[in-house]
Formats: structure tokens, sequence, C-alpha cells
């Protein structure tokens, strides 16, 4: 917090405001341990990220290192089909068409636990999250206009479709800007994960060569957001789930071991992930 102590002594306003300025830009300045050292300007900029400057840096990589990260692959299919003013015509309920979700679910980038143990069939987009999650990040992204039940390329679409790191950082800012994480599961928090998850990024990039538990993360994460944890184990589990489980998963950043489906999972940074991030050196 900001120093006010000593203020009393100060007659003149703007001497007054000038002090005040300066002790702020100094806490502003300073590092903070529940920030992992990190200074309170750093978590802004985080909290803005992948846009502005900050310590942490999304690198541009080559289409071969693209290729790692899945939930690109997925979208960039279906930009492709969108080439030349073609449009992809969806469901009455607004969903990619079976022969569709079947077509994204054969390049194999991602896979659904409950279709490959023969739990549940692929048939549906709105059954299947990780084929979900690739129209839906689309639609609400700079890249796609819906109109008359067809989805096309917006102008910028049309010009970035072949640029592969275009789409990568505006697909994850959209993950982290547009999308609500709350929507695939049954935790009542729409917060945890969703609040500054470039600071798990963060954390990831410090931390990640070590496979870690995802409660290790956790227990970071909530010491710099101690207002959005609610019960320990719940939002432990919670964000375990959306953070690393899920969209860090579906972008390519993780390798997740679980043994269980009550058990924490065990994290650690893939190479794409490593290749894709950068620390801002000091």
């Amino acid at each position: 917090m900001i120093n006010l102590d000593g203020l009393e002594g100060f007659d003149n306003l703007e001497d007054l405001n000038k002090e005040l300025q300066k002790r702020a830009n100094a806490y502003n300045e300073s590092g903070v341990d529940d920030f992992d050292g990190l200074t309170p300007l750093q978590m802004g900029e985080l909290q803005i990220f992948p846009g502005g400057e900050g310590p942490l840096i999304l690198n541009k990589l080559s289409e071969k290192q693209l290729k790692k990260c899945p939930l690109l692959m997925q979208v960039r299919f279906l930009i492709d089909k969108m080439k030349g003013g073609e449009g992809l015509k969806l469901t009455k309920t607004g969903a990619l068409p079976t022969k569709l979700v079947k077509e994204i679910y054969g390049l194999g980038y991602l896979k659904n636990e409950a279709i490959e143990k023969g739990i549940s069939k692929l048939y549906k987009e709105s059954e299947v999250i990780e084929i979900n999650i690739t129209r839906v990040l689309l639609e609400i992204s700079s890249l796609i206009k819906k109109r008359n039940g067809k989805l096309s390329l917006t102008k910028i679409g049309e010009k970035h479709a072949d640029d592969g790191n275009f789409i990568l950082k505006e697909i994850l800012s959209v993950l982290f800007h547009k999308l609500n994480w709350a929507y695939y599961d049954g935790f009542d928090s729409d917060a945890i994960g969703r609040v500054n998850p470039a600071f798990s990024l963060f954390l990831l990039k410090k931390y990640g060569s070590k496979k870690r538990s995802a409660y290790f993360y956790a227990g970071m994460y909530f010491q710099a957001f101690p207002q959005i944890m609610e019960e320990n184990d719940y939002s432990f589990r919670c964000y375990s789930l959306r953070t690393f489980e899920r969209y860090f998963t579906f972008m390519g950043f993780v390798q997740v071991v679980k043994e269980d489906y009550l058990s924490p999972a065990d994290v650690k940074n893939t190479e794409f992930f490593d290749q894709l991030f950068s620390l801002e050196s000091k």
C-alpha cells in the first residue's frame, strides 16, 4: 500500500499532490511479495496482455513452430475454408455441421476424453468442448463475421488469413479478454483463472521447466488475488481445471499428467510454450 505517513505537515495542496504522486510512483515501481516480485505496474501490464508491454513477451514463431498449437491449427483450418469469399454455413442452432465437426476432430490436434474412451460419440459440436471453443473464439474475434447463419472472414481476417502469428495473438487476446472461462464447467465463480490469466503464464514461464502440481501455481495465484478465492479445495480445483487442464492445454502450453479425476494435475511447460514466451530482462 502507498505510505501515507507524515502528510499532515503539508499546507500547500500542490506540494501535497506532488508528494502523493511521488509515493504512488514509488509503490507502483516496487516489487510485491504477493505478486511473486512483480510490481503493481507490471501486474497491470499483464492484465492487458498480449497488448502493450510488460514482463511477459509474446515472440513471433515460424510456421513449423506454430503447428505445435492445437487450437490455433483448428482455427486456421476453419479460416482456410473461408478464404476467397467462401462462407461456412451453420446449423439452425448456430453450430458447425456434424461433417465439419468430424473433419476437425479427425485432424487429431485435440482429443476428447469421453469420445476416446467410448463414453460418448462424435456428433454435435456442442458436446465436444475442443471443437465448440474453436468456433466460439473465432466468432467473437475480429477475424470473423456472422450473417444469415453463415461465418465469413472480415477484412481483417482476409488480410491476415495466412499470418499465423497474427491469428495466434488474436485468439490469445479473445481467450483472455472475451471468453467466459466459466462457460464449460459447473463452478460458480466467473473470476477464477479469468482474472489476469497472463500472470499464470508468467508463473509458468518462471517455474514450469520442472514438473509441478497445479496447486503450486494455484497457491501463488490466490496469494496475488485473495479476493476471488472461495473455499480452498474448490478454488484450487477450479483454477487447475480451467487454466491448465483446459485452456492452456488447448493452446499447447503445458503437458498435464493426472492420476485420477480428483487428484491435482502435474504440469510442465511444452517446448512450444518456451519458444512462444520470454520474460523481460531486468
